[in-house]
């Protein structure tokens, strides 16, 4: 019998479960359909089932909306007696009197409000808040009059600019934020997010940008001021890219607050990643002249000539003039540097670079880089990139077997190294360039599986292009000829290059090397800085072989060259996005996703890249 009374109970209490769940749902579909006198039939029996807070809410909207006045006041009243510390329900109360014209009663709850519920700033700050959002700015301004007063020491200026934000009294919000940094700087990061939300930054010429950059103008040049404010103009100008119209401000830092030079030196850091190349330079030079300090003059130092590599071996766009002043530069630093380490491995590494590449004196490269081998300062990897670039440019000279067997030595010691990986790659390379297909191929097969993203990349496109090009005995001739082409282009015999390239044309116009001859002859414009025609090149791809395996390549290296060659960062952010559209399972997609919110001003973090 109990058993049975126990089974009943369950049943009962399902089937009432199962009614109220109904009733929602009905009550949420009315609701829904804008049908607010049903609505409101099931929120009534549900709340005084369950009288909950967030039915309650539904119920007496319905309320409101069916005009049940008397009954949606004392369902109010009953519930605030229920809670009576909840201010929101207060303020609801007195907004229900003011929309019945009863502002006597309204200003009553108001005034209670203000009196007995700002007894500490949070309090305040969260009746300030409620009315704000409720469009009473009269009433958030007595509470933040009555907040400063009675609470001194605490900053209230975030509250106050919002005040003043929404009365779209924006030169009074920007004194609320400049007033605040000047009392306590560590609410920097704050005021600028908050401004960034709050005002228009993103040019010069808005009255927003010019209103802000006077009013940090008229703090920073006042006694005392300290560097907060020359700190936000810094940022400021930075906003637009503007770096050569905040120089002396970093400078004027830099000295104030005593920094030798590493104010200096880290903002022409950012001139460089933001490519402002000449104020990098000056940033770096006067880092130089006011520091005394050794380790931050090198730096500079490094910095300097990093840019002229810059200039030389990724943009190409230099005179003889330029490059042979570069040259000096780089010999007169490293005549200071007795023996190579860590720190400045760098600058031999871009100087042998530059000199084999572009300068032409490939023997005097060597010599410094086997030099450079010996020193006892630098590690068995840094030996190794000496190396792999020694061997770089045997295949330059056309000593390609003797850099097989560097390339070969590198990927043995660091089997399990990124740079022992790089190694086994351009070995396979120089197989391939000699026409051992089948031996390239086993080692690119390897590759493929490399942990490194990029190099991985490289491996998959080399493999690819032996496998769909080589097989029969006249794709074996054609083959050859394009792999010896490759390995001109590489020596920078470009004219060689081309001319194999058009004999593969002549003799097999219909080979399916096609698409793969005009990508390398995009790279050769590419070595050569002719930005345009390689444009051109991997336009043609995209034209005439749209469905082929080097496309995504083609459009990928079009928007790299649109950005970072030609600085046309709006064209460029098209063709990354047209890349994702059009190849979707591209191995580039990971990148192109990533330079997509980088172009549109996205901040990029290790976990947001995925």
């Amino acid at each position: 019998m109990k058993y049975l009374l126990f089974i009943s109970f369950i049943g009962f209490s399902l089937f009432a479960f199962s009614q109220s769940n109904s009733d929602l749902q009905l009550a949420q579909h009315y609701y829904g359909q804008g049908d607010y006198l049903k609505a409101r039939e099931y929120y009534e029996k549900i709340y005084n089932e369950s009288p909950s807070l967030v039915i309650f809410k539904k119920y007496y909207e319905c309320l409101i909306e069916t005009k049940e006045y008397k009954i949606a006041e004392k369902t109010l009243k009953k519930e605030i007696a229920k809670t009576s510390n909840n201010v929101d329900l207060k303020i609801q109360l007195a907004g229900f009197y003011s929309d019945r014209e009863q502002s006597g009663k309204a200003n009553k709850i108001y005034d209670d409000l203000i009196e007995n519920q700002t007894n500490s700033p949070s309090q305040c700050i969260s009746l300030f808040s409620s009315f704000l959002v409720m469009s009473r700015p009269d009433l958030a301004l007595t509470v933040l009059s009555n907040a400063k007063k009675k609470f001194k020491s605490y900053p209230f200026n975030f509250q106050e600019a919002d005040l003043y934000a929404q009365k779209q009294e924006k030169d009074k919000m920007i004194e609320s934020y400049l007033s605040l940094l000047d009392k306590h700087d560590y609410y920097q990061e704050a005021v600028q997010k908050a401004l960034l939300r709050r005002l228009d930054l993103e040019t010069e010429d808005s009255k927003e940008f010019q209103m802000f950059k006077s009013a940090l103008f008229e703090r920073a040049k006042k006694e005392n001021s300290g560097v907060i404010f020359s700190e936000m103009l810094i940022w400021l100008y930075s906003q637009v890219d503007n770096f050569e119209g905040v120089f002396n401000q970093v400078v004027s830092v830099d000295i104030r607050s005593k920094a030798n030079g590493y104010r200096l030196y880290d903002f022409g850091m950012v001139c460089r990643e933001n490519k402002d190349y000449q104020t990098s330079i000056r940033a770096f030079q006067e880092a130089i002249s006011i520091s005394s300090s050794d380790d931050i003059k090198m730096k500079a130092q490094v910095g300097i000539l990093n840019v002229g590599y810059i200039k030389v071996a990724k943009l190409k766009k230099y005179t003889r003039e330029e490059l042979d002043k570069i040259i000096l530069h780089y010999e007169k630093v490293l005549e200071t540097v007795k023996t190579p380490n860590s720190r400045t491995l760098s600058i031999v590494l871009e100087y042998a670079e530059l000199l084999s590449y572009h300068y032409g004196d490939r023997e005097k490269a060597l010599k410094v880089l086997t030099d450079t081998e010996g020193s006892t300062m630098l590690t068995d990897i840094m030996k190794a990139k000496v190396k792999m670039l020694i061997a770089d440019i045997e295949v330059l000279r056309g000593n390609v077997w003797d850099a097989s067997l560097i390339y070969m030595q590198i990927s043995e010691a660091f089997n399990y190294e990124t740079i022992g990986n790089r190694a086994k790659f351009k070995n396979a390379r120089i197989f391939y360039y000699q026409g051992e297909f089948e031996f390239a191929q086993s080692q690119l097969d390897i590759l493929k599986q490399s942990t490194s993203k990029l190099l991985s990349n490289d491996a998959i496109q080399l493999s690819v292009t032996i496998t769909d090009n080589y097989g029969l005995d006249s794709n074996y001739i054609a083959m050859a000829w394009f792999s010896k082409a490759d390995l001109f282009i590489e020596q920078f015999k470009f004219k060689e290059a081309f001319s194999l390239f058009d004999s593969i044309q002549v003799n097999y116009p219909f080979h399916s090397l096609a698409d793969e001859i005009l990508y390398k002859r995009a790279k050769a414009m590419e070595l050569q800085g002719n930005w345009e025609r390689a444009i051109g090149y991997y336009e043609d791809i995209l034209k005439f072989h749209k469905e082929d395996i080097l496309a995504d390549d083609a459009l990928f290296h079009l928007a790299e060259i649109l950005e970072t060659k030609l600085f046309q960062d709006q064209e460029a952010l098209e063709k990354y996005k047209a890349l994702l559209i059009d190849y979707p399972s591209s191995l580039y997609g990971h990148e192109a996703r990533k330079r997509v919110r980088l172009l549109r001003g996205e901040t990029i973090t290790p976990s947001s890249e995925f």
